[in-house]
């Protein structure tokens, strides 16, 4: 995770000097979330009435009034159009939305989109018998749950705050919710309106269905049915207002009807307040006009910005019950509404396969006493416990300090001698239990202390906490002009398998004079170290160093055996043992295993996974083709999404320039040839040729003429403060993409920065970080806008072939195009990435914003939401940890996430993080999501480790040139496995192997399963296939799952975004 500091720019923004965005309303009569219930806890002896709309019933799996809509009109669409079913099956697509809108729109005979009318229309259209229209309703809400929202009201009732629920919904979702309380709900509907005029009693809670209930009588939903509201409802309506305060949620103000009675109510004299709370910051016009109009007439109206009903229940109600046994009734619902997704959390089981061959590892054995000293000393004052304790050291005695008393290896009578003075009680032998001792940083490091030194004093080399060098193995670079000198030597590190432990050699060196070596010199010079070991035959040069040192280390005695202090008789062994583990698996080629012992060696058994394949369109024979390289998949078929041009999608592609008038022959030039066949020159393994755009897609590249061009001046150029300057540039881009965001026909926008505007594309000083690219990119997401940044540079690259590849997948996607999907994942998966960005400022305060990114089961990557997280703590590696109320508030987000963008909610949800999931986080997403009845939920860490190494063997058994292959994965206890997905893989060219990068060993993906039933297999193969689902990249994969690497970039952005609530962002709009 990447911090930073970006106080200056932070500023601006909240000046509103920063980042132009999108307008955001700001009235007297808008009431910031905090504010809203501030207010309502200041008026609890005031009751309450609410007001619910479709907007409610949403997380209970209800589509929304606008959701409806696109069902009936998609219902129309497809009545008249059968052959096109499949192809506009998803009705959550923009894509599919636009193309049937277009269908629509040329008819002649339906109303406009977004217009008040709609509703009304459309279901008409769709259904023409009442009956019918009655059916709909009675089938869309068959098997559906009240959510948490529903629940809360209900509590808040039970405690007599809320009076009365009033309703548009045909749902009876709040009725049902009462009746499992202790209320008495009564059901006033049109048939029985005269039940809604009663004196008020304790328990019983008043649910008005204003358009009707679909269980019986008339439902209100045709245009001349809204049109008029019942009397009756109208003045208990006014007299409910009077004095009550009315909280509206999940209504926009769709009905006139409804909004006429509301206006005429509120035209009426009383004290009634109105907090009408609305999904984000848009206020609807109507809704805004309403508003001001009852302001105006002297009642009070305020606009409260929310980010979903259960969310907007679930921290009221945290804020009206402050008491714990209320706290403790939401937890309870909370609880009960997951009841029965509880899963037994299943250990990973190792592969069992026939093992006929191995892979070495830089992973020696090791065991240590099970016992140490354990005494207590009085510190003096000032003194700090590891100051001492370091010190002791020099006396032979290693020491840490943990709880008050301080833990040992070193001779009794030494340790006597030099700690007397401050001693406390008596010296007492402690024992070790090793699992407890492993998992503590403070005794893992006393370990490596003690480990480390026995080793130097052995091989007689120089050492420290954690490494050995020698003198005699001195080596220099220069790094930008300066010569830096250092000794080549071994790094150690601490290793279990949960049944073994292991010490890890790994490269490294000592510097001659540290304190001369600044930062940047250091990541410079440990780069150029390792390069000048592997040298391009990575995993034979880099294992042909550790026998180097292994060499050293042990004198060729098969173990090192002593006690420490070394050459003393206290009694605490260790033994580090001159033998690697050895990891086994099987091989369909003739294998051997190195030698006799090898057995012995082999504690891990690996297996080579499938490499995931890509499906793409054949429309020669009108079938998916699957190819595991995207290049050759697109050149030998077509996009997946093919079949879909000239019927969703346009034939052409139409692009938007942003350039300096100084680079618009150059840029010109550049997009010129990505109609043209470009030839591969360089990583031939990888990359084929490039036949042209529309060889490659089957579509069209509009590039405009120069004349449609929208040019950028170069006044920042001049500007002597370059925070300035840059700042100033990018308002000046995203004023252009502002112009061109007009037309609605452009489906991306191309952004051309000549070398002479680099040194405006980014900033940073100690408080400050400006990046161009975010800055524009978080303006163009809020425009619904995508973009492609191309520098100069770029064009200047001799990788011609690669880049054109690269620029025309961007543009395809950027579009809304989908080239290729995974052909192997469970059709009933979803996957959900969680990310995290944290700024921290000079007054202390830091900002946490938390990134929930799903991804369909075919590994397309969808919708985004963000939420600026407040109940957080931090571990000592700064990493953020939620609390569980904030865990089931992401959950809230992953949930609409869903909702949004599925026709139905997936049965298994799969969720990657790069930290570990804590138990407070655990309970919060699995009873948030078991809520909405997802009862198969995996929740998987995913982190590199650069430390653990496997090295490939030939045929002759000695180190290959190339590494292990990709997909090789294993087991190492029952909750944590490693997945190479960086690794040898097949080339384009027969008989030879390609590795990507080609300059390291690769580092394995460290897998933590915190909970789920999900076996090593399927979960290590969905990463391996959601590594090459980023569209961002055209190499054959990423090191990482699309569903870690966006959502951790996707935050770092959206901390620049002025909103949270409310808004999902498309995906490819930020890509």
């Amino acid at each position: 995770m990447k911090r930073f500091i970006n106080i200056k720019l932070a500023e601006c923004l909240l000046k509103g000097d920063g980042l132009d965005s999108i307008e955001v309303q700001n009235m007297d009569y808008v009431l910031e979330f905090d504010e809203f219930v501030r207010s309502i806890k200041q008026n609890m002896d005031t009751k309450f009435s609410i007001f619910l709309g479709a907007g409610a019933s949403v997380e209970s799996g209800v589509p929304s009034a606008g959701e409806c809509i696109w069902e009936w009109k998609r219902d129309i669409f497809i009545s008249k159009n059968p052959v096109l079913a499949e192809t506009h099956n998803n009705i959550k697509s923009e894509q599919v939305k636009r193309s049937i809108q277009n269908w629509l729109d040329n008819q002649g005979i339906y109303p406009p989109l977004n217009s008040e009318e709609e509703y009304s229309k459309y279901i008409e259209a769709a259904y023409k018998i009442a009956d019918d229209r009655r059916k709909y309703f009675q089938h869309l809400i068959e098997g559906k749950s009240p959510s948490l929202g529903y629940h809360i009201i209900a509590l808040l009732a039970e405690n007599e705050i809320v009076k009365s629920v009033w309703t548009t919904n045909f749902d009876g979702l709040m009725l049902k919710t009462a009746h499992s309380y202790g209320l008495v709900p009564i059901e006033v509907t049109l048939e029985s309106q005269d039940r809604i005029f009663r004196n008020d009693t304790d328990k019983e809670l008043l649910c008005i269905a204003l358009h009707g209930d679909y269980k019986y009588g008339p439902l209100k939903n045709t245009e001349t049915e809204l049109d008029n509201q019942s009397e009756v409802l109208v003045r208990a309506l006014t007299h409910e207002i009077e004095k009550r305060n009315f909280i509206v949620l999940g209504y926009s103000g769709r009905d006139n009807s409804v909004m006429d009675a509301l206006e005429r109510a509120y035209m009426e004299k009383g004290a009634g307040r109105i907090y009408w709370c609305g999904y984000g910051r848009d206020i609807p016009p109507k809704v805004q006009r309403f508003l001001e109009k009852i302001n105006q007439s002297g009642r009070n109206a305020f606009y409260v910005p929310t980010d979903g009903f259960d969310k907007t229940m679930l921290n009221i109600a945290h804020m009206f019950f402050e008491n714990e046994d209320l706290q403790r009734r939401i937890e309870e619902i909370k609880k009960n509404l997951g009841v029965g997704v509880e899963c037994e959390t299943t250990a990973f089981q190792p592969f069992a396969d026939d093992i006929n061959k191995c892979m070495d590892t830089n992973l020696f054995p090791i065991k240590f006493p099970n016992q140490c000293y354990q005494f207590k000393i009085i510190y003096k004052d000032g003194e700090k416990p590891w100051d001492y304790c370091k010190n002791l050291q020099q006396y032979n005695i290693i020491a840490v300090p943990h709880n008050d008393m301080v833990y040992a290896w070193g001779n009794i009578n030494s340790i006597r001698s030099m700690c007397s003075e401050q001693l406390e009680g008596k010296i007492e032998s402690a024992p070790i239990l090793k699992d407890v001792f492993l998992n503590n940083k403070t005794f893992r490091e006393m370990l490596l202390r003690a480990l480390v030194t026995i080793i130097g004093k052995y091989s007689g080399c120089e050492y420290n906490k954690n490494k050995i060098w020698r003198k005699s193995e001195k080596f220099s670079q220069m790094v930008d002009g300066k010569k830096i000198i250092a000794y080549r030597g071994i790094q150690f590190l601490l290793f279990s398998d949960g049944k073994y432990n292991y010490l890890a050699f790994i490269p490294a060196y000592f510097y001659e004079n540290k304190k001369d070596v600044s930062k940047e010199e250091h990541l410079e010079f440990s780069k150029k170290f390792i390069g000048n070991i592997c040298q391009r035959q990575a995993n034979k040069n880099y294992y042909g160093y550790l026998e180097k040192w292994r060499k050293i280390i042990f004198r060729e005695n098969t173990t090192i055996c002593a006690m420490y202090p070394f050459d003393s008789d206290s009694g605490f062994e260790f033994k580090i043992v001159n033998k690697s583990m050895l990891v086994g698996m099987h091989s369909k080629y003739n294998a051997n295993l190195p030698d006799a012992t090898s057995e012995k060696r082999i504690q891990i058994c690996a297996r080579d996974l499938l490499d995931a394949e890509l499906k793409f369109y054949n429309p020669r024979y009108g079938i998916m083709q699957k190819d595991f390289h995207p290049m050759r998949g697109l050149v030998n078929n077509m996009p997946y999404d093919y079949e879909m041009n000239n019927k969703v999608y346009a034939p052409t592609i139409k692009l938007g320039i942003i350039c300096p008038a100084s680079g618009q022959g150059k840029f010109e030039s550049f997009l010129d040839g990505l109609h043209k066949q470009h030839t591969t020159r360089y990583n031939t393994d990888y990359v084929i040729n490039y036949p042209g755009f529309h060889s490659v897609f089957g579509v069209g590249l509009d590039i405009p003429a120069r004349s449609e061009w929208l040019a950028l001046d170069d006044v920042e150029l001049k500007e002597h403060d370059i925070y300035k300057a840059a700042i100033a540039f990018g308002k000046q881009i995203n004023k252009r993409i502002e112009e061109l965001g007009r037309n609605s026909h452009l489906d991306v926008i191309m952004i051309y920065i000549p070398k002479e505007y680099e040194i405006l594309t980014s900033y940073e000083d100690e408080v400050t970080r400006f990046d161009l690219h975010d800055y524009v990119k978080a303006f163009a997401v809020q425009k619904h806008i995508s973009t492609q940044f191309i520098r100069e540079k770029t064009l200047d690259s001799e990788l011609d072939c690669q880049i054109a590849w690269a620029i025309s997948l961007a543009i395809y996607v950027k579009a809304g195009r989908t080239p290729w999907v995974l052909s192997n994942l469970r059709t009933d998966t979803a996957f959900a990435g969680i990310g995290y960005s944290v700024n921290h400022f000079k007054n202390g305060e830091q900002t946490l914003i938390g990134c929930s990114h799903i991804y369909a089961s075919d590994g397309q990557g969808l919708r985004y939401k963000l939420s600026k997280i407040k109940d957080v703590t931090f571990d000592a590696q700064k990493n953020p940890y939620l609390s569980e109320n904030e865990a089931y508030q992401l959950g809230l987000n992953i949930k609409e996430l869903f909702f949004s963008s599925f026709s139905s909610l997936p049965k298994r949800v799969v969720i990657h993080k790069r930290t570990p999931f804590k138990e407070e986080e655990i309970a919060g997403l699995t009873k948030c999501l078991g809520s909405a009845g997802i009862k198969d939920i995996d929740l998987i860490e995913i982190t590199y480790d650069e430390n653990f190494k496997c090295f490939e063997y030939n045929k002759y058994l000695q180190a290959d040139l190339f590494p292990v292959k990709r997909g090789c994965c294993f087991a190492i206890n029952d909750n944590t496995a490693y997945l190479f997905t960086h690794g040898i893989a097949p080339s384009v060219i027969s008989n030879r192997r390609y590795f990507q990068g080609g300059t390291n060993v690769p580092a394995p993906l460290k897998i933590v399963k915190h909970y789920g039933n999900g076996d090593l297999a399927q979960i290590a193969s969905e990463i391996l296939g959601l590594s090459k689902m980023n569209w961002n990249s055209f190499g054959l994969y990423s090191k990482l799952p699309c569903t870690i690497q966006s959502s951790n970039a996707i935050a770092k952005v959206g901390w620049l975004l002025p909103q949270y609530e409310g808004m999902i962002y498309e995906y490819r709009n930020f890509m």
